[in-house]
């Protein structure tokens, strides 16, 4: 146990070097709220019992989750791959999956770092207030979205053996989830027919719907049962389609 966690506090430095990472995860968020919170101000949202202001916590918290996993861990997965960063570890007693592990820790480290960052941003500039009563279902709905973004990330690094063809892929699809997954503009502002599609072809809108539900309305996940189904249901499919394809074996002979 010791040797993991002297691994991931070493990938976890490493990530330190990232500026243009840390910078992504941590102050584009904050950015993005600051701008558009003062856009929104006095605005009122649905059936005008909502200040529009309180959407955009739940929303921008998954963009920083999909920042972090699609951008980050799987770039790193697959700069592993591409230059046999595996086996040297290997050659050190590691195996593929624990140094995987330990650079999974390690993002949601900063992951949680760029969450409280927003979440701080937004509490001393709108006074936004947090849903302390309904934590748990909130927790929840996080880590789902985390295991759906890791699921589609360790697939995409299963796909793609390159660190240049995988960045430029994940990041068609993160501004894909962003834009049509309702986290830059509300779901509410897309024609029917597109919005019908996003749900369809983008599962990350359902999470943005649970994400609001149990942030603003105060409700419970089992409030969603099609929207929870579908994420981890897709989750599923992804993360068998990459251990299927992602060659550990290879990596561990």
């Amino acid at each position: 146990m010791s040797r993991l966690r002297a691994l991931m506090i070493y990938q976890f430095k490493l990530q330190i070097r990232e500026y243009l990472n840390i910078f992504f995860i941590v102050a584009f968020p904050v950015l993005m709220y600051l701008f558009f919170s003062n856009m929104l101000e006095g605005e009122l949202f649905y059936d005008g019992s909502f200040d529009a202001v309180y959407f955009l916590l739940p929303a921008y918290i998954p963009i920083v989750i999909t920042n972090t996993i699609v951008l980050v861990f799987g770039q790193m997965l697959v700069s592993h791959k591409e230059h046999n960063f595996f086996i040297k570890y290997k050659l050190m007693g590691y195996k593929p999956v624990q140094v995987a592990g330990t650079l999974f820790v390690a993002v949601l480290i900063f992951q949680f770092i760029g969450i409280m960052a927003l979440i701080v941003t937004a509490v001393i500039t709108t006074g936004v207030t947090l849903p302390y009563n309904n934590l748990i279902n909130v927790i929840i709905i996080i880590l789902i979205i985390n295991i759906f973004q890791f699921a589609l990330a360790f697939f995409l690094s299963s796909v793609f053996n390159k660190s240049s063809i995988y960045q430029s892929v994940a990041l068609i699809v993160f501004y894909i989830q962003m834009f049509l997954g309702g986290m830059a503009l509300p779901p509410e502002m897309f024609p029917e027919r597109i919005k019908t599609l996003a749900e369809i072809f983008n599962p990350i809108i359902h999470g943005l719907y649970v994400m609001r539900g149990v942030w603003i309305s105060g409700k419970s996940i089992f409030e969603f049962p099609m929207e929870i189904i579908l994420l981890l249901g897709v989750s599923i499919v992804l993360f068998l389609l990459g251990t299927k394809m992602f060659k550990w074996y290879d990596l561990q002979s």
